[in-house]
């Protein structure tokens, strides 16, 4: 208990510090336009039991709802500076993959089918980044580390083919196991006048945690549960996203 009330004295004391340094200090409202990636495979394990499996994961997944960020911005200079905030964001992956139907171990052989895959989760964020370029013509480079905590997590299915079409299964949850609570993550971009930047973010841990077996698919002969995690190696996202971004003083304020 003593060293969490260390850190955060230590953490209070540096932010006071780096204010009192800054030469300005504003605040910035921003959303987000998210087109993600994934690099997800199965393990080896997984392949050898199944032979009849695949999985692609070059799916771009493309989303709008629900980003918005709060940003506190530092400026020591007109050219160096630093940033930190809160955001909230709707990130996840889409995978195409061929599953068995049932699990094996029993008599017989195993039947396979094509699932598409969706999953996400809504994630509060902590970044901390450090800025450099002419920032009275608002255009500068920036990159830092963000943490994560995931909080509501979705998943949703099409049996049958790699389309969104058919029966749709979906399963939503606060806090799940299916995905590590804290996701953390390196980014950087470039913010263009009037607003405007692009980003790169890549997230260091997978987004699914294979510890989670979900019924474990451990009776031989019953339906295979999609929502076992155990049979992946992989599953790393990334994404490039354009965000807009204004100055909350001046808003307030009329400019």
């Amino acid at each position: 208990m003593r060293t969490k009330l260390y850190l955060l004295v230590i953490i209070g004391l540096a932010l006071i510090n780096i204010h009192a340094m800054a030469q300005k200090v504003y605040t910035e409202t921003s959303g987000e336009i998210i087109f993600s990636q994934s690099q997800a495979s199965f393990t080896p394990e997984f392949t050898a039991k199944y032979t009849g499996a695949s999985l692609s994961s070059n799916n771009v997944r493309f989303t709008m709802f629900f980003h918005v960020g709060q940003y506190l911005h530092y400026d020591f200079s007109n050219s160096v500076g630093m940033f930190t905030g809160l955001a909230i964001r709707n990130v996840g992956m889409i995978t195409d993959e061929t599953l068995p139907e049932q699990v094996a171990g029993g008599e017989g052989s195993v039947s396979y089918n094509e699932f598409k895959i969706i999953r996400r989760q809504y994630t509060i964020g902590l970044p901390l980044a450090l800025k450099v370029g002419a920032f009275d013509k608002h255009l500068y480079f920036f990159g830092g580390a963000e943490g994560e905590m995931a909080f509501h997590f979705k998943e949703k299915y099409w049996k049958g083919n790699f389309e969104r079409s058919g029966d749709k299964t979906k399963d939503t949850e606060w806090f799940s196991s299916q995905t590590p609570t804290f996701l953390p993550s390196v980014f950087g971009g470039i913010q263009f006048p009037h607003g405007l930047n692009v980003r790169f973010k890549y997230y260091l841990t997978d987004f699914l945690d294979s510890d989670f077996k979900g019924n474990g698919n451990a009776v031989a002969g019953s339906t295979f549960d999609i929502s076992d995690q155990s049979r992946y190696e992989k599953s790393n996202i990334f994404y490039v996203s354009l965000c807009w971004q204004f100055n909350t003083g001046d808003m307030m304020s009329g400019k």
